[in-house]
């Protein structure tokens, strides 16, 4: 036994949209399509497409937030930076991740998935271009603060708005395994963009070259609809504001029943996952200059093996937790990187950090695309944007620390150090998993709040 389950469930009168199930068991038509509470059928093709469409957002926004880490040696001596001014500007954009998590989580439950999504992608597309084409240490940073406000909107608004579209049986894969994998991807073109372009015309275009990524995003997210949950929700809303002749009302969603604890579960995953992925990744490519002596160029090379890894382990968590459960396949994975972030920042060799290496950062896929799609079937459609934001949002801000404590401890202590204080993180993963409700395999309103 994995622990107590959780017992919030959604109750007729606590909502202001309140949602039947898909159907009677075994009647087949939650395998292939998701059912709305009004018995709207949500084609699998529809949901395909709108994985693809944040999906994509989610991959270019991981070009935009790991180009700057990955060219960061570079921007250093041509700017002549420190390694700890890095790791400040490395804060401040996850300050900007914070607030942007929060404010597009809310912004979804009130003007829609798909228009915040694409104000999302307007915002960091531009602020990265620029961020090529200035010098101003201030400058620099004061761009990548607005990038990181416009990038968490990828993952606040895109997890949950994937989960509405998707059928219970397949959820996982079809909002964290195709999610997270562009994501992955994402990393996978920016070291691509580095090796290509950075050796020719130098590290701004690496960054100028988002537009393209940025204006191609922009335009498939307007062949997509918005999420019919959301739809049927805002119907609901408005016939109860005509029916009572009131105001729109407001959802309070610390007063739910359950809310709080599942809120805390939120705040545990994410601190573990946001630590994790911004105390790694943040200064992979430096931890391997430094410890193993590789130049920029296999470095940059090397991490480009680990996320080809990321890539399919996020398939292989999420699907796992599609058949096994959310909570098992959580847990299992936090095992998983303890053992293999001990094993490869502790590695004397460069071949066995590159075996361990591989699977530590393999992993994040794996936590990610669980905790993104565990997380987004915890609230109400009126909500989910909200509640998800604060969940990952509260995380995130704890994460803000990371890029600056593991900037100072390289500096103070080497790179082993605080690369293997990351390894604790992950109990924290265990405890949320423990005490949170399982909810794979079930319609969103037989599990939401």
């Amino acid at each position: 036994m994995l622990g107590p389950l959780a017992t919030e469930e959604s109750r007729p009168g606590k909502a202001i949209v309140q949602a039947q199930s898909a159907g009677p068991p075994g009647d087949g038509l939650s395998v292939e399509n998701s059912q709305t509470p009004s018995g709207e059928t949500i084609p699998f093709k529809q949901a395909f497409l709108v994985s693809i469409a944040a999906g994509l957002g989610y991959g270019f926004d991981s070009y935009a937030v790991n180009i700057f880490g990955m060219l960061s040696p570079v921007m250093m001596k041509e700017l002549d930076i420190s390694v700890t001014a890095i790791g400040v500007i490395g804060s401040l954009f996850l300050v900007g991740y914070t607030i942007g998590t929060i404010f597009f989580g809310y912004l979804a439950d009130r003007v829609g998935r798909q228009k915040s999504l694409k104000f999302s992608i307007a915002l960091y597309g531009t602020t990265t271009v620029l961020g090529g084409m200035v010098s101003n240490l201030y400058a620099i940073t004061g761009l990548r603060f607005l990038t990181g406000v416009g990038g968490a909107g990828e993952l606040a608004v895109g997890a949950p708005y994937t989960a509405e579209m998707w059928p219970p049986k397949y959820r996982a894969l079809g909002t964290g395994g195709i999610m997270f994998s562009l994501y992955s991807l994402g990393y996978i073109v920016a070291a691509i963009a580095a090796l290509a372009i950075v050796p020719v015309y130098g590290w701004r275009w690496a960054f100028i070259f988002a537009a393209v990524p940025a204006a191609l995003v922009y335009w498939l997210r307007s062949s997509v609809e918005d999420s019919p949950r959301f739809r049927e929700a805002q119907v609901e809303m408005e016939r109860l504001v005509a029916e009572q002749g009131i105001a729109r009302p407001k959802e309070n969603i610390w007063k739910i029943p359950g809310a709080k604890k599942r809120i805390v579960i939120g705040w545990l995953l994410y601190t573990a996952n946001a630590c994790g992925y911004w105390g790694i990744t943040f200064f992979l490519t430096t931890f391997m200059i430094q410890k193993f002596n590789v130049t920029l160029s296999e470095s940059i090379f090397y991490a480009m093996l680990f996320y080809m890894a990321q890539f399919f382990l996020s398939f292989v968590g999420t699907g796992l937790s599609d058949l096994i459960g959310r909570r098992p396949a959580g847990i299992l994975g936090a095992l998983i990187m303890i053992v293999c972030t001990i094993m490869a920042t502790t590695a004397e060799t460069l071949d066995v950090f590159l075996i361990y290496g591989a699977v530590m950062i393999g992993m994040l896929g794996w936590l990610w695309g669980v905790g993104d799609t565990y997380l987004s079937e915890f609230f109400r459609t009126s909500l989910r944007g909200t509640g998800f934001g604060i969940m990952v949002g509260g995380g995130r801000a704890v994460s803000i620390l990371a890029p600056l404590l593991v900037g100072w401890g390289i500096h103070e202590f080497g790179p082993t150090a605080p690369f293997l204080a990351t390894a604790a993180l992950w109990v924290l993963t265990i405890i949320g998993y423990y005490i949170g409700p399982e909810t794979a395999g079930k319609e969103l309103e037989e599990v939401q709040l």
